[in-house]
């Protein structure tokens, strides 16, 4: 989606927004410190902030009311509608046909018959996710949508989200404080400082040195009881007995070891080669990406020199069982 934004706003509280973007992208990350503008920005390109202009696609929609521009947008506060349940909540839009599976991912589909007062903020907000996915919109605004979960439930909620993105191709804007939810569901980056850009690019290029905690995604085939098949590889994983078919999983970069040769005795259940695609700085480390398989590996610039990682450089990928994260089941 092409992206055009000319942005002055002026908050009550002497806030001013001015900025003014144009950019290509399936998604776009909004990042910088609190109090930066980023919500103010999402706010902008909604609707329900004045003194915009957007654009998308050619498109303008300056002029367009908030509720006519297909947007769903998922505020810090979740703002579901206190006279119905969940269920209606999440089929409240005309686009929204059927649940599907994005509730039970979410972790929501035992709460469909209850009242949004009934439930607790993380359960508020996995609710106002899921029915920002079923409107089916022309575009998803984010506005920190997985604070307030879990660890476990964050990962799997990025995990749903970044395959929605792929399977629907929702452009999306996201505005979060972590790395690796920029990196892991977003292709370019603004940073705001202070109501400015203060640097854009591609999402890995905005990172600060402290930036650096970045995700795998991917979907695997379970072969038998704790080993799933990741293209030609097998990998021992942590997941359940009774997990069949394709499941989600997800790994940290950092936990991902490479090395010129095979080790030998060590307790890491995962060890394979693998050739080296491409690098990139990611802060004060690099990110390798590690070509056929959908893995990239996070070390330091002497690791980079130390063991010539360069592209086409056969390596040896380490991976210990416990470091791989199961999420559910694959959707089709």
């Amino acid at each position: 989606m092409k992206f055009e934004i000319q942005a002055r706003v002026e908050r009550p509280a002497g806030f001013v927004l001015d900025i003014t973007e144009q950019c290509e992208a399936e998604s776009l990350g909004l990042v910088g410190p609190s109090g930066s503008g980023k919500s103010t920005l999402l706010d902008a390109i909604a609707g329900a902030a004045p003194g915009a202009r957007v654009a998308l696609d050619g498109i303008d929609h300056s002029s367009t009311p908030m509720e006519e521009r297909a947007m769903g947008y998922v505020t810090q506060e979740p703002l579901l509608f206190p006279h119905l349940t969940v269920r209606d909540n999440l089929l409240y839009s005309p686009r929204a046909a059927s649940l599907g599976e994005i509730p039970e991912a979410l972790g929501i589909a035992h709460l469909l018959d209850r009242m949004p007062r009934h439930l607790s903020g993380g359960e508020r907000r996995r609710a106002a996710l899921a029915r920002a996915f079923l409107s089916r919109p022309r575009l998803l605004l984010l506005d920190e949508p997985f604070g307030g979960l879990d660890e476990p439930r964050r990962r799997e909620a990025m995990s749903l989200l970044s395959h929605i993105r792929r399977t629907y191709r929702i452009p999306m804007v996201l505005v979060s404080h972590l790395a690796d939810e920029v990196i892991g569901l977003t292709d370019w980056a603004i940073r705001l400082e202070d109501g400015k850009a203060a640097a854009r690019g591609p999402s890995l290029s905005v990172l600060r040195a402290h930036e650096t905690r970045i995700d795998n995604y991917f979907s695997a085939a379970v072969i038998s009881p704790g080993r799933v098949r990741l293209g030609l590889v097998e990998l021992a994983t942590g997941i359940p007995e009774s997990a069949r078919g394709e499941v989600r999983l997800a790994c940290y970069a950092h936990d991902i070891l490479l090395a010129n040769q095979r080790p030998a005795e060590i307790s890491a259940r995962n060890v394979f080669p693998c050739v080296v695609r491409s690098s990139a700085p990611a802060g004060s480390s690099v990110l390798v990406d590690l070509g056929e398989i959908p893995l990239r590996a996070l070390v330091t610039p002497q690791a980079v020199e130390s063991l010539s990682l360069k592209p086409g450089s056969a390596v040896f990928v380490v991976i210990k069982a416990t470091s791989i994260a199961y999420l559910g089941p694959a959707y089709s």
